[in-house]
């Protein structure tokens, strides 16, 4: 099994022409502190990924693997600490740049496009752990609904109703 860090580029021409690559990464404290200001968490305690590279058509290859990471975000209600443990799959697809002569059908939706012939793992695992996060954490003590203050003012369109006809 190969490691890799957050700053691994993979060149798809090094990869085995069958079979898959198998590597792990694992974010050190000052990566997860960059993260961690990257994304306004509070902190990031750690990041792990475990992943397989392999070729599934010629000129588009496949990541998957599992994300693994302890986050801490602030309560979007209380501001309070909320710790979080992410255990995400990683399902990412890349295909080569193709000549404008060649024709290919490819689903940009579901295909990431190759950067110089190079996947950079770090990128793509830094971004699957900003979608799998919560997007709005919530402590255990937070209200189940808030309301920021009374609103006693009148609604704009109480006034109408008195000039209202009793005739119509």
């Amino acid at each position: 099994m190969k490691t890799f860090t957050l700053d691994s580029l993979i060149d798809v021409q090094t990869l085995p022409p069958t079979g898959a690559l198998h590597g792990h990464l694992q974010a050190s404290t000052a990566e997860c502190a960059d993260l961690a200001e990257r994304f306004g968490f509070l902190e990031l305690r750690s990041l792990r990924a475990d992943v397989r590279i392999f070729e599934v058509a010629k000129g588009s290859w496949d990541v998957r693997g599992k994300l693994v990471a302890e986050v801490v975000q602030s309560c979007s209600m209380t501001g309070e600490p909320v710790a979080e443990s992410v255990d995400f799959d990683l399902e990412e697809r890349y295909v080569q740049a193709v000549g404008s002569d060649d024709e290919i059908v490819v689903d940009l939706d579901e295909a990431e496009p190759l950067d110089g012939g190079r996947i950079d793992l770090g990128e793509m695992v830094a971004q699957s752990l900003a979608i799998a996060v919560t997007p709005w954490p919530r402590s255990e003590d937070a209200p189940a609904s808030f309301q920021a203050g009374e609103d006693d003012r009148p609604h704009p369109f109480a006034g109408l109703a008195s000039l209202k006809s009793s005739d119509t």
